[in-house]
């Protein structure tokens, strides 16, 4: 019976104090940054003026405001804490996700996002440093113009437009099935206010797959058609949506949706599990 109970204590430790208040931290910045780019785009979509944007953009926004350069210092730690939990879990596996396919592709596209987040971190703190930094209105078309001019470039841009939609796919799983409530704890909170909390966080997650939908076929048509200025970010596919049918209600409703997103990322730095399951 102790050697069960010690079994038990070990399969599942708390992680260090300060990475889980850093990664809690980073869950609340990464929450303003993409409930900015939603509440921007719910305005253009609402006919209140403005232009979507993507994350650079709302962090250039966030700046404007009142103690806007506090704010960018904040962030920059919030987002170093972010990207520097996900390459943990990718490189040390303390969700025990694995060595089987499904758990290298989760932990390589954590290793992704942790790499992309230090880039934005980097942005942010030559922001607050500077008070300016500069940014490319379309940096997917640089990115995709290098990938071209490698040997076999236009299959690796398919390639990686094909994996956009894998994820996207799996983010609509994951939100239709709330699968992502398992990573949180509830107990203090009435069964209603749970509720309310895991559909924001479907429809956030849902969004975000919409979004990744039109990047990835986006990134596919400049494979095809060898056109690296085919290639669309955030910003690009918000506005998109805008020139369709109902483009207004299109926007609205992903933007409503990203701004849901940003919400549920807060709602993670309060009471998502920061923990090392499966530890020896």
């Amino acid at each position: 019976m102790e050697g069960a109970q010690q079994a038990a204590a070990h399969a599942t430790r708390h992680a260090a104090p300060w990475l889980e208040a850093l990664a809690r931290f980073g869950y609340a910045s990464k929450g303003v940054v993409y409930g900015t780019v939603g509440l921007l785009a719910l305005s253009v979509a609402l006919g209140r003026g403005g232009a979507t944007t993507d994350t650079k953009g709302a962090l250039l926004r966030l700046q404007d405001l009142p103690a806007g350069t506090l704010l960018i210092w904040l962030l920059t730690l919030g987002l170093i804490g972010y990207a520097l939990w996900q390459l943990i879990r990718a490189a040390l596996d303390p969700e025990d996700q694995g060595h089987e396919a499904k758990g290298i592709v989760k932990r390589a596209g954590y290793a992704f996002s942790g790499v992309a987040n230090l880039a934005l971190a980097f942005f942010t703190a030559r922001l607050a440093l500077a008070g300016n930094a500069a940014r490319s209105q379309n940096s997917e078309d640089q990115v995709a113009g290098t990938v071209l001019n490698l040997p076999g470039g236009q299959l690796w841009l398919a390639v990686g437009g094909l994996i956009l939609l894998a994820v996207a796919a799996n983010q609509l799983y994951v939100a239709y099935g709330a699968k992502f409530m398992k990573r949180v704890t509830f107990t203090d909170l009435p069964a209603r206010t749970c509720d309310v909390l895991k559909r924001i966080g479907q429809v956030g997650i849902a969004s975000r797959g919409v979004l990744m939908i039109i990047i990835g076929v986006f990134a596919l048509l400049a494979a095809w058609h060898r056109k690296a200025s085919e290639t669309v970010g955030i910003s690009e596919a918000l506005t998109w949506l805008r020139t369709q049918p109902s483009g207004n209600l299109l926007l609205g409703a992903v933007a409503l949706g990203t701004l849901c997103y940003g919400v549920w990322c807060v709602v993670q730095a309060r009471y998502r599990r920061i923990r090392i399951e499966g530890a020896a």
